[in-house]
C-alpha cells in the first residue's frame, strides 16, 4: 500500500521502518532524560571505576571479539572521515564529547557515566579493551545508555570509529606526558 503526500509515496515498509525508528529514538531520548543529571554531592568520595575495566561484550562473545581484527587501516583520510562521523552522523559528541572525555551535553544524564576516552587515571581501558571489542559496543550498544549503532553506520564507519577512538587514546597519552614535564 502506498501513501502519497506532496507528491512523495511512502511504502507500507518504509512508514514501518520510520514508525520503529521514531518509536527507538523517542525511548533513548526518554531514558536518558528520565534519569536527570546526577547530583556530584550524590558521589562517593572514592570514585568506582569499575564500569570502566569491565567487559562489555557478553561472556559468549568476548573471545571471538578479542580475536576480531580492525580491517580498516589507519591514515589521515580515515581518520578525518571518522572525526566527522564522531561529531556528525554517530552523533558520539552528544555524550562522549567533542574530545572524547566523557563530558558531552547529555554525558551528566548517565550513571555510569558516557566513556572517557582518556586514559588518564592509568586504569588502562584502552590498553585492555580490543578492536573487536569497541567495534561490538559500537555495534550493540552497552546497555547503560549507548545505544547500538548497526543500523546507522555502515561496518566500515564503526571500524574507522574505532581508530578514531584509539586516537583519541593517544593524544591523551601524548597530552598527559607534556602537562606532567611542565609540572617539573
Amino acid at each position: 500500500m502506498l501513501l502519497q503526500f506532496r507528491g512523495l509515496t511512502i511504502s507500507t515498509i518504509e512508514k514501518i521502518a520510520l514508525s520503529v525508528t521514531l518509536f527507538i529514538f523517542i525511548g533513548f531520548t526518554y531514558s536518558v532524560y528520565a534519569s536527570g543529571p546526577q547530583d556530584p554531592a550524590d558521589k562517593d568520595e572514592e570514585e568506582d571505576h569499575s564500569h570502566v575495566i569491565e567487559a562489555k561484550v557478553p561472556s559468549d562473545k568476548l573471545s571471538e571479539m578479542r580475536r576480531l581484527k580492525n580491517p580498516v587501516v589507519a591514515n589521515k583520510k580515515v581518520l578525518e572521515e571518522a572525526k566527522a562521523i564522531y561529531t556528525g552522523k554517530g552523533t558520539c559528541f552528544n555524550c562522549h564529547g567533542d574530545k572524547g572525555k566523557g563530558d558531552g551535553p547529555l554525558a551528566e544524564s548517565f550513571n555510569p557515566p558516557p566513556r572517557d576516552f582518556y586514559d588518564k587515571d592509568d586504569i588502562g581501558w584502552q590498553k585492555i579493551r580490543t578492536d573487536g571489542e569497541i567495534f561490538w559496543v559500537i555495534t550493540n550498544g552497552a546497555g547503560a545508555g549507548m545505544p547500538p549503532f548497526a543500523d546507522m553506520l555502515s561496518d566500515e564507519e564503526r571500524w574507522s570509529l574505532v581508530i578514531y577512538i584509539r586516537e583519541i587514546g593517544k593524544s591523551s597519552a601524548t597530552d598527559l606526558a607534556t602537562k606532567g614535564k611542565k609540572k617539573h
